[in-house]
């Protein structure tokens, strides 16, 4: 029904333009995601009712501006955002002034080690079509999470010199596993090498107990020839 409204809506405006020539506005776009923050750098084409196409690049602040847009209304298309293609088209009108783009969603990963512990400052990064497109590192808690367009990414987690890569979905949550045990002085250990240091521990500390028993034995053995001479 929306898609109806627009058409007859652009067909009327054409026509009145035609008709009469006016009027005409200078108009300023404002182009957010869903979390109400300008997408910056999302490549946008705004096309006049005459036909007229113009490409921009969205700035720092957020917005856009086309000069003598008659009617004020503009068919503006969020061509891409971070290299990666979105293809959304809306009209608007001079009651219209800000587009939030529906195709972008918010990803989650995870990263993980062997108890489920989170694991902090695991390096993420995204590819689309092998190009880089998001990278970054996991908090606290071991989460990374950004805005991605509706596509299928490349992830790739890497941890203590180990690397995993998979797909990610947008929208979507991913869950990363390592096999770290607990980190030890800044040494990520595995299951098995978590053992290893226990068993190691355990040996030490049985052949100290044991040295120390048969220096005792020794020092009593000497006092009591020492005594008997």
């Amino acid at each position: 029904m929306k898609v109806i409204y627009s058409l007859v809506l652009v067909a009327v405006a054409t026509l009145a333009v035609v008709a009469t020539g006016l009027p005409i506005y200078n108009r300023g776009i404002t182009v957010i995601g869903p979390d109400g923050k300008p997408l910056v750098g999302a490549v946008v084409v705004a096309e006049k009712l005459d036909g007229t196409r113009v490409e921009l690049t969205i700035g720092p602040e957020g917005y856009f501006t086309v000069k003598e847009v008659p009617l004020g209304i503009l068919k503006v298309t969020i061509v891409s955002w971070k290299g990666v293609p979105i293809g959304y088209t809306v009209y608007v009108t001079p009651r219209n002034a800000t587009i939030t783009c529906p195709k972008i969603h918010m990803v989650t990963v995870r990263v993980v080690g062997a108890r489920g512990q989170g694991l902090e400052g695991a390096s993420v990064s995204i590819y689309y079509n092998n190009v880089l497109v998001e990278r970054g590192s996991t908090d606290s808690s071991g989460v990374f999470k950004t805005l991605l367009p509706e596509e299928t990414y490349k992830l790739r987690v890497e941890y203590g010199g180990k690397k995993v890569e998979t797909s990610l979905e947008s929208p979507g949550t991913k869950t990363v596993g390592f096999d770290v045990f607990i980190v030890l002085a800044g040494w990520q250990l595995s299951t098995t090498e978590f053992i290893g240091l226990i068993v190691l521990t355990a040996i030490i500390i049985v052949m100290i107990i044991v040295i120390s028993y048969e220096y005792m034995a020794w020092r009593r053995r000497r006092l009591v020839k020492t005594f008997v001479k």
